[in-house]
């Protein structure tokens, strides 16, 4: 009589759906809705990035597949970079006044994304450093 099979338990697992990794970061931003060409934009920040996408805050809710053109000022870079996104979700933080808005990369020039994804890489390592010093100084 074979063995009953291990029961899984589904706590257990922790699935990533990400493909990239995000660092967290306010960097200023400004975004317009091109799905209703809507000419009106906002300037605001991001809370964290990555080579695929951003989260930032927004002064109203995006349905779900609106495109956005966004603008991102990083560091070290002489101008913005204009990237089209696609509104993931959107979720009332303030009522009325501001929403976590979660967008991924739909047009962005390789240039740029390559340019994110090393800023993510080099964030990444430093924190690592100042992780091990900490610790060293225990």
């Amino acid at each position: 009589m074979p063995d009953k099979p291990e029961k899984l338990n589904p706590e257990s697992y922790v699935f990533e759906r990400r493909e990239f990794i995000r660092i967290s970061g306010n960097f200023v931003v400004s975004y317009s809705d091109v799905t209703t060409r809507e000419a009106k934009s906002d300037i605001t920040q991001t809370k964290n990035i990555s080579a695929g996408g951003i989260f930032l805050t927004t002064d109203r809710k995006f349905p779900v597949g609106t495109v956005l053109r966004v603008k991102l000022r990083l560091p070290d870079t002489p101008d913005y970079i204009d990237i089209k996104v696609k509104v993931m979700g959107s979720h009332q933080r303030v009522k009325g006044v501001l929403y976590d808005t979660r967008v991924k990369f739909i047009r962005i020039r390789d240039e740029d994304r390559v340019f994110i994804r090393k800023m993510v890489d080099y964030s990444l390592r430093k924190g690592k450093e100042g992780q091990k010093g900490d610790q060293s100084e225990k």
